[in-house]
């Protein structure tokens, strides 16, 4: 078995894909049907990750589909989401550090499913070439499947030198995704390749010439690798056995391409050039000898083999040489290059690896479509809103002229106190509705519920800017060392969410303002209508009605009070439609999507002109057949009596009263939907907060790790004492002769020569001693000493 070099591969910590992508499709669909099957497919989606980027993946090649099927999934999702939209925090770690005993591998973390897919891209090409060095190089489907496979991994990181500088952004890489990196790694895995096809020529014994041709590109490949790889920021890369096997195989395949190229040249009679040729091949193959590991037993031993049957020929063609042809024997310099035979090439990458991976996202519109979709709904609801907006004018109009008239109500009085059959009906809606004491109430509780939902809002705020400032003040603190995303990058989806909800609530107390406005204006009727039926009978005046109920006037009134109720009826339809008309949008953009372009503003007016065309006639129609029962209304009866007012103040306050109660429960239902949403999100910065703050302890970790390294250093020297030890004791100087035996050297005066030490006990000199300052007294002899 061929020894090749395998690519190690890039870690990563594991994340939750469900949550993030639920809340993200829930903010933008609020289809439940769909909804759960959404939740069902990023399930999936989610699982699919976890075995994608399992830490015990082994080498075989159904690892490798479960990767392609993720990266796949992946490259269809990323269409289908804008990348400010993500803020899944995917950490990778460095595939070639391995770590020390001071902290975890060099990492970085991207929120973009753009750097999630080159990551898993990458690893799928170093499991590529993992399983290729796992094939037999004896047999011609290993070397097949190995040849395949480096070509494949040579493809993926060629590709991976244009993919990964977009989705790093403004992140600093790792050295492993690093240009350079990438542009090594893809020519190895090419010189690998190329191998298996220079390995298979010369197991199946093709032709010299043939055989030459491809172990001499082999030897280029190998040599144009090695260059690349020795650059001073890569060397210190690799692990430390590469550069001298990937030399070692240069050199290798060098030799044996001038040894084939030798007997070809033995073939043809051309002997100068096969000596010079064979003399250049052992010399290579004995260099590559020298270079190769442990690690490449193999390929010593092939070495050896190729060694000694060059060395046969070569002295078989000198001897030849020197008996027959006394052929030249030219210089290397001056021969051509071998011929070479580039069989592998890097199989390029092109969209999904696997044409048969289905999307589990069919559902999701490329977010092209769906930026489409928003701007047709956008037209759609002022379209909409329009149309409806002028109905509802009108109506106001109509209700209007009906007041001033006291319509229908003038048609339905009866003498005395009994009150008209429409105010009755009124004041029987507000008492069984729990009459004014419910509006009351209810008002009461309108500021608690936006009061709740407000402290949801400013705390999940308060979290936000807490990250935000312990993220800029290890930023000020580290500088450049402090490479993780910054918080502003990663909370733009969250700040246009907050942003969203807090204008929700200012309009939400806007609204409430209001209606407690139009509830003071009426608050009087409606304390009327509240009344049991027989007091709120005897509140009205006995005056009757100007407008007679009977006669002529009053028969053409409640004709045209009948053509009233049609056109209300036909209104309340008309408005239902244009709410409910739907239009599969989706399809329209798609199929302009595969033609190459989408012209939004040009499909949504034509899509909406036949849809809402017919609607639109309609409600004209519908305007116009009320403007001329007004004019007739108008010249049939005119002018109210005191009772008729107070019954029109007190229809007014019935409606009101039922507005408000349609407000309350609208509001409500708003309310707790709002809390849902700001529970959501609540629940989504806090997962996102609790995620970096996690990285920031890791990232702390390394950073005081590196710098409690840095700081070991040398040792501190040794104090000059030490030094001074190690010297040895000088050596004491030889005794002084006597006066007598010898006089004292010149240069030094009688007092300087040896003089023996007092008694200390006896308090007197010794015989001898000098008792003045410069006169001798006799003393004792003092022997010579001997000299050793």
């Amino acid at each position: 078995m061929a020894e090749f070099i395998e690519v190690p591969l890039k870690r990563s910590s594991e994340v939750d894909l469900v949550r993030p992508f639920k809340a993200l499709v829930q903010s933008r669909n609020g289809d439940s049907g769909k909804q759960e099957n959404l939740d069902s497919a990023f399930a999936e989606f989610n699982t699919l990750r976890q075995a994608a980027t399992n830490r015990n993946v082994e080498k075989q090649q159904s690892y490798i589909d479960v990767m392609v099927k993720y990266h796949d999934q992946l490259l269809m999702l990323e269409s289908k989401f804008p990348p400010q939209d993500i803020t899944i925090p995917f950490k990778w770690k460095d595939a070639f550090d391995k770590g020390s005993m001071f902290g975890g591998k060099p990492s970085l973390t991207i929120t973009s499913l753009l750097w999630e897919r080159c990551c898993v891209l990458f690893n799928i090409g170093a499991l590529q070439s993992q399983i290729a060095c796992t094939q037999s190089v004896h047999t011609d489907d290993g070397l097949k499947t190995a040849s395949k496979l480096f070509q494949q991994s040579s493809g993926i990181f060629d590709h991976l030198k244009e993919l990964f500088p977009a989705a790093l952004g403004q992140n600093m890489p790792t050295p492993d995704i690093q240009k350079d990196t990438l542009a090594a790694l893809s020519a190895l895995m090419l010189a690998q390749g190329q191998e298996a096809f220079a390995l298979k020529g010369i197991n199946d014994k093709m032709k010299d010439a043939t055989v030459a041709k491809l172990v001499s590109q082999t030897h280029e490949l190998y040599s144009g690798a090695y260059k690349l790889m020795q650059k001073d920021q890569l060397r210190n890369i690799w692990d430390r056995d590469w550069l001298p096997r990937v030399s070692a195989r240069s050199a290798f395949y060098g030799g044996v391409a001038q040894y084939y190229e030798s007997c070809v040249c033995n073939r043809e009679k051309r002997i100068g050039e096969e000596i010079a040729r064979g003399q250049t091949a052992i010399d290579q193959l004995k260099t590559a000898q020298s270079r190769f590991t442990i690690e490449s037993a193999t390929m010593a031993k092939l070495c050896n083999t190729i060694i000694e049957k060059a060395t046969a020929a070569l002295a078989t063609a000198k001897k030849d040489n020197d008996f027959i042809y006394h052929d030249r024997i030219p210089e290397l310099d001056s021969l051509p290059p071998i011929p070479k035979a580039a069989i592998a090439k890097p199989i390029p990458v092109k969209g999904k690896l696997n044409e048969a991976t289905r999307d589990l996202f069919e559902e999701l519109a490329p977010a092209s479509v769906q930026n489409a979709i928003q701007g047709y709904e956008t037209r759609k609801a002022g379209l909409i809103n329009s149309e409806i907006g002028q109905l509802r004018e009108a109506t106001q109009l109509l209700n209007g002229v009906l007041a001033s008239l006291n319509l229908p109500a003038a048609l339905e009085e009866s003498q005395g106190q009994a009150l008209p059959p429409s105010l009755k009906e009124r004041a029987t809606y507000v008492r069984t509705s729990g009459g004014i004491e419910s509006i009351d109430r209810q008002l009461k509780e309108l500021p608690d519920m936006l009061t709740r939902n407000d402290e949801i809002l400013t705390e999940t705020d308060r979290m936000l800017r807490d990250e935000k400032a312990s993220d800029d003040q290890l930023r000020a603190q580290f500088g450049s060392k402090w490479t993780r995303a910054t918080s502003d990058s990663l909370t733009e989806k969250f700040r246009t969410d907050l942003a969203k909800y807090r204008g929700i609530i200012t309009n939400a107390r806007t609204a409430d303002n209001h209606v407690k406005s139009k509830y003071e204006s009426v608050k009087n009727g409606i304390e009327l209508l509240s009344l049991p039926e027989e007091q709120l009978a005897k509140r009205l005046p006995t005056e009757s009605s100007s407008l007679s109920p009977v006669g002529p006037s009053a028969d053409k009134l409640r004709e045209l009070m009948s053509v009233v109720r049609e056109i209300q009826r036909e209104r309340e339809v008309l408005e239902k439609e244009f709410v409910s008309k739907t239009v599969d949008i989706k399809a329209v953009f798609t199929n302009a999507l595969d033609e190459g372009n989408i012209d939004e503003e040009l499909l949504s007016s034509k899509i909406l002109e036949q849809a809402y065309g017919p609607l639109q006639a309609r409600a004209l129609e519908n305007l116009a057949k009320q403007k001329t029962v007004l004019e007739d209304i108008e010249e049939v009866g005119d002018g109210k009596a005191l009772r008729s007012k107070l019954i029109e103040e007190l229809a007014t306050a019935g409606d009101t009263y039922q507005h408000i109660k349609k407000y309350f429960r609208k509001g409500v239902k708003v309310d707790s939907n709002l809390k849902q949403q700001l529970d959501a999100l609540k629940s989504e910065v806090s997962d996102y907060v609790f995620k970096r703050k996690t990285e920031k302890e890791e990232n702390l970790k390394g950073l005081t790790s590196s710098i409690a390294a840095s700081q070991h250093g040398s040792p501190p020297n040794a104090p000059r004492y030490h030094e001074e030890l190690k010297q040895p004791p000088p050596r004491p100087p030889p005794p002084a002769p006597t006066l007598k035996e010898q006089p004292p050297q010149q240069g030094f005066p009688p007092q300087q020569a040896y003089q023996p030490q007092p008694n200390p006990s006896s308090g007197q000199g010794f015989p001898g001693q000098y008792l003045g300052d410069r006169v001798p007294v006799a003393g004792p002899q003092v022997k010579k000493a001997k000299t050793i």
